[in-house]
């Protein structure tokens, strides 16, 4: 059926007022109607906000040694150093929860008491860890404002051990509290003694009505040898401020990024000869970029209210990471950072930076050191993690007209483009791996000489996009210069994408580094590739796909060691976009099935592989720790959605310049005047448009080749057409991209 509304007759004007009248004819139709929501896998939805509140929904002190939650770092003696007491927060034996708690001693002698101090301190520029602060140094307070009560669980190792804990009163005389240092606590001394059992009992510190705007002790214990003559011995765990309504709202709604793994209450030994268990403490606080990226793209996905909001908050804490870097200025981000708080707490100012966002790494302790290892990673300018974070914030850009999206986006798509990344000379070119840093940042850099595959996709998309929400032709120029380096990876005798090059004359031909990730990747960010490459698909059938622990999926490389989950569902995304139905569907059953059945999932995340120590022919390995990562992949399989360009709609869906409402149409065979509105609004920049089903929909002219890789006013002119009963709809097809 052909619409039997006409345009309005302003509207039928001759071409060479279109420009002015566009303008006109949009505005009389109002708004931009935009329905964004997809059926996507509500658990995984629940999976990830979890783990984005899991330590926002309250203020921890200490969950487990090397918690990314954990507050107040710094320790110290009390009365001093000579003290004859220990605190050691490793300890493994029968924590109450999760991998560690804190062993405390006190041995008689001395002026026969003693305790700790747990103090935010200060990080000055230069040292490796926090050192107290008694209220000497300004501007080094926590604002607790809001919390109504510190509660902590405790044990003792006899039973009948006598401590008195408390928080606050730093820089305040005991028995008076009045100031004795020029910046206290904001705090008197909240303090109360409890005598111990050897089961574990949470106790609590009453705060109501205190002072709270500017803590320095955020905990702390004191054990007199009067009341415990044979010394004492005790454990401490989970120490958090409980939160009021008001200010736990506020704090579930500050900037943060996610953890990448759930890791097992585990306490491995990094030293040891066994690197494979590693990551239960390595990565216990680590938020990777691209984990993150994805999961911002999977609540954009889902679209409700609150995902959206979820989604602005890790796009926050992009613009944030970029902004406050301890030592770059042009708004790179890092590989991976610290989840848990966005900044540093006050006081910590490394490279004289105060609110720096936080590095990744692990405490590694002993009984005599306590020291921070960061990760490799986190000194990592690595181009693939960057580009996803683009594409992330150009999304919530499109979706949210927040200009600071869009701002740090260009910054960081402007960094791509510097010579550190962009290679312009050699057989092959595109953009390079990125840069390696050493543990001394002002030094240079070690560039990569390599070139991924997966890289210069990720770029492709995001230059795309960002041209697509500037029209700045800029970025169209250099997302083609990332595609023609993804095409010379095209190896015709295996009829795959190669992995990439080891150096801009030499193609990486090795068996063992074949990527599933590049054959799915491409047919979802590349325009037209199952058209130019139809077996890309079955690259990954022929190369990946296994069984393994009763599972049907695919591996990283060609080994077929194990599934992995992450890969499987990128896999079924790639076939939902091929309008491979029955072959997406079959995957998301073993996606759901795993989903479902632990140790693989729990009931709402999925893990990375399907068992430990996935190799990937890389160096590094797969585990089967729950991952925010596959969680989110998960989630667009489920849907069908292309985190690229935020559609689940595939080309060749529709018709041509049914766009109305967005982001699929009305798909009925009839082309409206709301149609004709939409393409206006897209001709003229009033809205930006996502590569894919929408471009291909909306690049209606010309009529005879079903558009030409650009929206313009022809586009515009074309769809009245359409809409007035002119020319008779047609079945969508043409370039679903810019040419």
């Amino acid at each position: 059926m052909i619409s039997t509304r006409k345009l309005p007759a302003l509207c039928l004007t001759a071409p060479a007022l279109l420009g002015a009248v566009v303008w006109i004819c949009l505005a009389a139709v109002a708004g931009n109607s935009t329905n964004y929501r997809q059926s996507v896998n509500a658990a995984g939805i629940e999976y990830l906000a979890r783990i984005q509140d899991q330590y926002h929904d309250r203020f921890p002190v200490y969950d487990d040694v090397g918690s990314p939650g954990n507050h107040f770092h710094s320790l110290a003696k009390i009365p001093d150093e000579s003290a004859l007491v220990t605190s050691f927060g490793s300890s493994t034996l029968n924590p109450r929860s999760g991998a560690t708690a804190i062993r405390c001693t006190f041995t008689p002698g001395g002026v026969n008491f003693g305790g700790f101090y747990y103090l935010n301190g200060v990080l000055p520029d230069g040292a490796a860890a926090p050192q107290p602060n008694f209220g000497v140094l300004p501007n080094a307070g926590v604002n607790l404002t809001g919390a109504a009560a510190l509660s902590f669980w405790a044990r003792g190792e006899q039973g009948g051990e006598f401590v008195e804990f408390f928080m606050g009163g730093i820089g305040r005389d005991p028995n008076t509290n009045a100031p004795i240092a020029p910046f206290p606590d904001s705090t008197e001394v909240v303090k109360q003694a409890f005598m111990l059992s050897t089961s574990w009992q949470q106790y609590s510190l009453d705060l109501t009505g205190k002072n709270l705007g500017y803590v320095l002790g955020g905990f702390g214990w004191i054990v007199d040898g009067a009341q415990n003559p044979g010394g004492a011995i005790f454990h401490i765990d989970d120490i958090e401020y409980v939160l009021s309504p008001a200010r736990r709202e506020a704090r579930l709604n500050e900037p943060r990024l996610l953890r990448s793994f759930t890791t097992l209450p585990l306490q491995p030994n990094p030293n040891d000869a066994n690197p494979d268990d590693d990551i239960d403490l390595v990565l216990r606080g680590a938020a990777f970029i691209y984990d993150n990226a994805v999961a911002a793209l999977a609540f954009l996905a889902e679209g409700s209210a609150d995902s959206l909001r979820r989604a602005r908050l890790i796009a926050d804490a992009f613009v944030y990471a970029a902004e406050h870097d301890r030592r770059f200025d042009d708004g790179r981000l890092r590989s991976v950072y610290s989840a848990g708080d966005i900044a540093l707490p006050p006081g910590w100012t490394p490279n004289n930076r105060a609110g720096t966002a936080p590095v990744a790494g692990y405490y590694l302790e002993t009984p005599q050191s306590f020291e921070f290892i960061e990760l490799g990673e986190s000194r990592t300018i690595d181009a693939g993690n960057n580009a996803w974070a683009m594409i992330a914030l150009l999304a919530a850009h499109r979706r949210m007209q927040d200009v600071r999206y869009l701002n740090t986006a260009r910054r960081i798509g402007d960094l791509l483009r510097t010579p550190d990344f962009r290679q312009g000379s050699g057989t092959y070119q595109g953009f390079t791996g990125g840069l390696e840093y050493g543990q001394v940042e002002t030094l240079p850099p070690l560039k990569r000489t390599f070139a991924g595959s997966e890289h210069n996709i990720d770029i492709y998309a995001a230059f795309t996009s960002m041209f697509l929400a500037t029209g700045e032709t800029i970025w169209h120029t250099e997302a083609q210069h990332a595609r023609a380096f993804v095409e010379a990876m095209w190896d015709g005798t295996r009829a795959c994408y190669l992995a990439g090059t080891a150096n801009p004359e030499t193609r990486n031909t090795s068996p063992d580094q074949l990527p599933v990730d590049v054959q799915a990747w491409a047919v979802l960010a590349l325009p037209d590739t199952i058209v130019i490459h139809p077996e890309v698909l079955a690259c990954a059938e022929n190369n990946h796909r296994l069984m393994h622990d009763a599972f049907s999926g695919f591996d990283f490389n060609s080994d077929r060691d194990g599934v992995w989950f992450e890969g499987t569902a990128q896999m079924a995304t790639a076939y939902a976009w091929a309008n491979q139905t029955v072959m997406a569907e079959s995957l998301r059953q073993e996606l759901q099935r795993a989903q479902q059945s632990q140790p693989y999932g729990d009931g709402q995340g999925i893990s990375a592989s399907c068992h430990d120590g996935v190799t990937t022919g890389f160096g590094f390995k797969l585990f089967r720790r729950l991952h925010v990562g596959a969680t989110a992949w998960n989630v667009f399989a489920q849907s069908g959605f292309n985190p690229y360009y935020q559609s689940a709609t595939p080309p060749g869906y529709g018709y041509e310049a049914d766009v109305a409402p967005r982001p699929d149409g009305s798909n009925t065979g009839s082309v409206t005047l709301a149609d004709w509105v939409q393409v206006g609004r897209y001709a003229v920049g009033l809205d930006p448009i996502s590569p894919g089903s929408e471009f291909q929909r909306a690049d209606c002219a010309p009529k005879a080749t079903l558009g030409d890789g650009r929206i313009t006013l022809a586009d515009w002119v074309q769809a009245g057409l359409y809409a007035a009963g002119v020319d008779a709809p047609v079945r969508a097809g043409g370039p679903v991209a810019p040419q």
